[in-house]
């Protein structure tokens, strides 16, 4: 920690401002405008003896002070708990993993190294020195050599050039000449290494992720991103290209969050953006933020939706639609939403998202009042208006679209759509010998269903062309279309019923990539106001709900009151009510009562401004989480295309996909064999089937000349055998 020219403890009078600023990979904190302390970000001992300072010494909330730290007032009071007790020292964090004593005895350790010099693998070396009483891993074998990695693979003097991983060249100009190639990335510094006599190389836990370079560069989001003037703010390492790939590495190589990728290593993690160690989760989350502010994320995604049907069109025009509701468990009350999975209603924010047929997802855009899907029906118009032009398409969408308002703009606009009856008219059934059979073929498949058509009137909408089929339990289930008759019946069902390929992508894309995940904290009062139930309305509907029931109870006490009246006492009315004068006259008291509540019900409105009753609900702040987001659908779809190129020559779609997620966690070694040009030298997988295909698709991959980071030397890929000598061949 560098103090500045006044320390903490001659502040004088006491600071009413507390701001931090992240720069690179300092932290500086200012006290009203004036830099008090200066301190690596990763320095966390550092931050905690800080923040218990600042929290004795300023007179600030811990609420404030945590707030300006970004962690949560309890952490701030556990600090201040251990630096009371046992001073600074408390503060320093323990040693994480096991505790005992460690397995890698000094004469293991000789062992694993004697072996590693005859030539032996990790795997190899951690059998032979594993007994039953001690069992060592490969893992562990592996830490002792990061340095040394795997032996160099033999090659001519004149193969090793001293080149730096990115070199200085590449993020000029390229040999091609294009305007990608010219593209300066100024904020984005190369890595400096020099070259041994015997080869240079760097190896990677994590190097099979480096063939998703490939699929960036074709779906081009180096040169969205550069027009977009991304920028990670001024920095000595960890440009946007670099930030942009860690955010896609880290969801690729399948980490929960970005806090998750802590646990990852980061000088493997750093090979794969070309640097020493890749960056911390704090840094990680400082150039998220930068990169999230230099540029629009929402035109950002628009810009990858022009990219994604370029080089795939939809096929038929299809889009398909949907909302899906990401809750939230924080103490903002933000507005709420239905949870789909809890069957209940919770805080929350809805996003809407675009698949096609085949379940790509294309295109999400937030709804944080969580309207109706028919609500957001229009904003997705509009994204696919920019793209398609007056071309037409068509939306399919389940019942929540459903809605009159929304079927008069689609017909307005020209659009046609799909979704399901609701209402009394879907129940309605039909007699079966009306039922006849068709069928449509999709995907080389023949899809054989029985159909009934007909026309269904809606209010305001006019008769709609409705098509009943048979489910497989027997249902009668109606769609509803403004499709011409040309469309055949078995094919509009037929495109509803691949709906859910939309739902199992939202759930692949929950389980595989967190799309349910807040990435930043901080809220925003809505700006829109809006009319709430009016509480006082509410308080004398109370009020009067309960004189009513206590005018009844009255009511009961005078029945029975004349229900046991002996007529030998009071034989006339006269005298009973002359008796029951009492009560008579409390039931009066009680409807003059009830009269004047049902008056000022009358006069007070049901619903009022929230801002007149102080209910104004809070939006989450979410720029960063829909760049974020963004780019978990760009390595979504990054792997998908990949994926399918490995299933050419693999043939069997069932675990393709799966097998394929296996290959990005391959091991390898990065090494420099020209200017400009870096070598990817995978392990080969042990399933020839897989290796082949595996094989078939890097061919096409290099003949794609990828770069890295876009502006970086050209990559090359191919897979290498690992023989019992631990060499690569």
């Amino acid at each position: 920690m560098q103090p500045a020219t006044a320390a903490l403890e001659n502040l004088g009078a006491l600071p009413q401002r507390l701001e931090v600023v992240d720069a690179g990979d300092q932290r500086t904190v200012f006290l009203n405008g004036h830099a008090a302390v200066r301190y690596d970000c990763d320095d966390k001992v550092a931050e905690r003896v800080l923040l218990t300072q600042l929290a004795e010494v300023i007179p600030l909330p811990d609420r404030q002070i945590a707030a300006a730290f970004q962690i949560h007032p309890v952490t701030l009071s556990r600090f201040r708990a251990r630096a009371r007790s046992g001073g600074a020292a408390a503060l320093v964090p323990s040693r994480s993993g096991p505790k005992g004593p460690s397995k890698m005895t000094p004469k293991i350790e000789a062992r694993c190294r004697a072996l590693r010099q005859q030539g032996l693998s990790f795997r190899a070396i951690a059998e032979k020195v594993s007994h039953r009483g001690v069992r060592i891993s490969y893992v562990t074998v592996a830490g002792l050599f990061q340095d040394k990695s795997l032996p160099p693979v033999p090659l001519a003097p004149e193969a090793l050039l001293a080149e730096p991983l990115l070199p200085q060249s590449a993020a000029g100009a390229a040999p091609n000449g294009s305007p990608q190639s010219a593209r300066v990335d100024l904020d984005q510094p190369a890595t400096e290494r020099t070259a041994s006599a015997d080869g240079e190389f760097w190896h990677s836990r994590y190097a099979g992720a480096m063939i998703l370079y490939a699929a960036l560069a074709r779906l081009g989001v180096w040169d969205v991103l550069a027009q977009l003037g991304a920028n990670a703010g001024p920095s000595r390492r960890f440009g946007w290209a670099q930030t942009i790939a860690s955010i896609v590495f880290c969801f690729a190589l399948r980490f929960r969050s970005v806090e998750d990728w802590k646990n990852g290593l980061r000088r493997d993690l750093g090979v794969l953006i070309g640097e020493p160690s890749a960056p911390s989760v704090l840094t990680m989350r400082s150039k998220i933020k930068a990169v999230a502010e230099s540029l629009d994320p929402m035109a950002f995604s628009g810009a990858m939706l022009r990219r994604y049907l370029a080089l795939e069109p939809v096929w038929e025009g299809l889009y398909y639609v949907d909302g899906h509701f990401c809750p939230y468990y924080g103490q903002h009350p933000t507005p709420k939403g239905w949870d789909g999975k809890r069957r209940l209603a919770a805080k929350g924010h809805t996003d809407v998202y675009l698949h096609d047929a085949k379940g790509r997802v294309l295109f999400f855009f937030s709804q944080p009042l969580n309207d109706s899907l028919a609500r957001a029906l229009p904003g997705a118009v509009a994204e696919i208006r920019r793209v398609h032009g007056d071309e037409p398409f068509t939306l399919v969408f389940d019942r929540g679209g459903y809605s009159g308002d929304a079927f008069r703009f689609l017909q307005a606009e020209g659009i046609g759509w799909i979704t399901y009856l609701k209402g009394r008219s879907a129940r309605r059934q039909y007699p079966l010998q009306r039922f006849q059979r068709g069928w449509f073929s999709f995907e080389g498949r023949r899809h054989s269903y029985r159909l009934l058509e007909k026309k269904t009137r809606l209010k305001a909408v006019g008769a709609m062309r409705t098509i009943l089929f048979l489910g497989d339990d027997g249902q009668q289930i109606p769609v509803l279309t403004n499709l011409a008759s040309a469309a055949r019946p078995a094919k509009v069902v037929h495109c509803l019923r691949l709906r859910w390929r939309q739902e199992n992508s939202f759930k692949f894309l929950s389980e595989n990539y967190a799309i349910d995940q807040i990435i930043q904290y901080g809220a925003t009062p809505e700006a829109q106001d809006r009319l709430v139930p009016n509480p006082k309305r509410k308080a004398l509907q109370e009020r009067a709900r309960a004189l009513g029931k206590q005018i009844q109870s009255l009511e009961a006490e005078l029945g029975r009151a004349l229900d046991g009246n002996h007529e030998g006492h009071r034989r006339t009315t006269r005298g009973f009510k002359i008796a029951q004068a009492h009560l008579r006259r409390h039931i009066a008291q009680q409807r003059q009562a009830l009269a004047r509540l049902e008056n000022r019900l009358r006069h007070t409105p049901g619903r009022i401004s929230a801002q007149r009753v102080d209910k104004q609900r809070v939006l989450l702040r979410q720029d960063r989480r829909l760049l974020v987001n963004a780019l978990k659908l760009i390595t979504a779809n990054a792997e998908r295309m990949l994926a399918l190129g490995f299933n050419r020559v693999y043939e069997c779609s069932k675990d393709a996909i799966s097998i394929f997620r296996g290959l990005l966690q391959l091991p390898g070694i990065v090494r420099p064999v020209a200017a400009d040009r870096l070598e990817v030298v995978l392990e080969r997988p042990d399933s020839d089937k897989v290796a082949n295909a595996f094989q078939k698709l890097l061919s096409e991959l290099n003949a794609q000349q990828s770069r890295m980071l876009g502006t970086g030397p050209i990559l090359a890929f191919r897979l290498a055998d690992v023989n019992i000598s631990g060499s690569l061949t």
